[in-house]
């Protein structure tokens, strides 16, 4: 269990308390702060995170590299299959559209770098 975040901040429900995640909404969670943060920025931890600034927009193997970028990434996330990564290029800005595989079942979400 681990509390929600939004935007790097405490979520609020509709009476303005925080509240907690868990199961695959906290692995999401978790997936997304691995793939937000680049490898060797968080002084507690230097290998938390990934490299996906290593992914440029006009790179011709830009799926291969994305899919192995998020997987390498996720490697901590034991629980957690990296189905696919679909990456889209607009305006110079390269959006992943990720899908595990975690508890049984199937989760997609988009991280943008």
């Amino acid at each position: 269990m681990d509390t929600a975040l939004i935007n790097g901040d405490f979520a609020e429900n509709e009476t303005g308390k925080i509240y907690a995640v868990s199961g695959m909404e906290e692995t999401i969670q978790r997936c997304k702060i691995l793939l937000g943060i680049q490898q060797g920025s968080f002084c507690y931890n230097r290998k938390l995170g990934g490299n996906l600034q290593r992914l440029s927009p006009q790179d011709e193997y830009l799926d291969g590299n994305a899919l192995l970028l998020v997987r390498e990434a996720l490697l901590p996330v034991r629980q957690v299959e990296v189905v696919s990564v679909i990456p889209t290029v607009e305006n110079d800005e390269i959006c992943l559209s990720v899908t595990i595989k975690a508890y049984g079942e199937t989760a997609e979400f988009e991280v943008v770098i």
